[in-house]
C-alpha cells in the first residue's frame, strides 16, 4: 500500500496555503499513491489563528479531489468551529476513494506547558475529542492521531487492540520540544506497537519538520528533512504480518 505524506509550510494565508496544499496533493495523485496524508491545522498556522477555522462546508473540495482521482486523502487536521461555542475541535477528516468521510477524529489530548516564560493550554479554544481515531480503507485497519497524542502511548496501543496495521500521526511539533521527542517517540509508537508509523509534521521558521515513515521494528524507511515536500513510500503489510508472528508481542496486550 503506498503512502504518500505532504510536509509544508502554513504560515502564509489561508489561501496561499490550501492552494500550495491541493498542488501537493496532485504531485501526489500523479505519482499513483493509495493514501495522501497532510500535517496538523495545514489550512493555517500563526499568529491569530482564527484564521484558520473552518466549517464542514470547506471539506467538500478535498472530497471532490479524492472522489475525482480515486484516492484516499488523510486532511491531517482543520480547526473545526464549534456549533454550541466559541471554541472549535482539532480534527482529523479521512476521505475515502469515493470522497466520503469514512473517519472523524478530534484531537485527545491537549497541548498544556507551565513554564516562567511560557504558558499554553490548549483548551482555551479547542474542546478535546473522546473517540479514537480507527477506520478501513482499501480493506485494512489504520488509525490517526494528532501531534501532542504522540506522548500518550495507551492511546496508539488501544489503536492496535482495535486492529489498526498502519497509523498516521498529522503534527506540528515545535523544534524545541520535538527535537528529541519527535525522534524518539515516533519510533518507539511503531515499535512497541509493531506497527508502521506515519509521522507528517509541519516545517518552517521554529518547527520541527522532519516527516518520516518507520517501520514496524523502528527503521526509518524514508525522511524528509526541513524542505517542503513528499516523501512517498510502499508499505509491505505482509512482511509487518510475519514480523508479528515471528515475534508475537500483541499477542498479550
Amino acid at each position: 500500500m503506498k503512502v504518500s505524506l505532504i510536509q509544508m509550510e502554513s504560515n502564509g494565508t489561508r489561501t496561499e496555503n490550501e492552494e500550495k496544499a491541493i498542488k501537493l496533493i496532485n504531485e501526489a495523485i500523479s505519482d499513483k499513491t493509495d493514501i495522501i496524508c497532510l500535517s496538523e491545522l495545514f489550512f493555517y498556522w500563526g499568529e491569530d489563528y482564527t484564521k484558520g477555522y473552518c466549517n464542514i462546508e470547506d471539506i467538500k473540495k478535498y472530497q471532490k479531489i479524492a472522489k475525482e482521482n480515486n484516492v484516499n486523502i488523510i486532511l491531517g487536521s482543520v480547526a473545526l468551529k464549534d456549533t454550541k461555542t466559541n471554541k472549535t475541535t482539532n480534527t482529523c477528516f479521512v476521505l475515502n476513494r469515493k470522497g466520503e468521510i469514512v473517519c472523524r477524529y478530534d484531537k485527545k489530548y491537549m497541548y498544556k506547558v507551565n513554564k516562567e516564560n511560557l504558558k499554553v493550554d490548549e483548551t482555551e479554544d479547542t474542546i478535546p475529542g473522546s473517540l479514537d481515531g480507527i477506520f478501513e480503507i482499501d480493506g485494512v485497519k489504520m488509525g490517526v492521531g494528532i501531534c501532542f497524542d504522540l506522548r500518550y502511548p495507551e492511546y496508539f496501543r488501544s489503536l492496535i487492540k482495535q486492529g489498526a496495521e498502519i497509523i498516521f500521526l498529522p503534527a506540528h511539533f515545535r523544534e524545541a520540544t520535538g527535537k528529541l521527542a519527535w525522534d524518539i517517540l515516533t519510533k518507539a509508537r511503531a515499535i512497541e506497537n509493531q506497527v508502521y508509523f506515519c509521522a507528517v509534521n509541519q516545517t518552517g521558521k521554529g518547527n520541527c519538520a522532519n516527516t518520516r515513515v518507520i517501520s514496524y521494528d523502528g527503521e526509518i524507511l524514508k525522511e524528509i528533512g526541513k524542505e517542503e515536500g513528499i516523501i512517498t513510500y510502499d508499505l509491505d503489510l505482509e512482511a509487518e504480518r510475519k514480523f508479528r508472528r515471528e515475534l508475537p508481542v500483541l499477542e498479550q496486550i
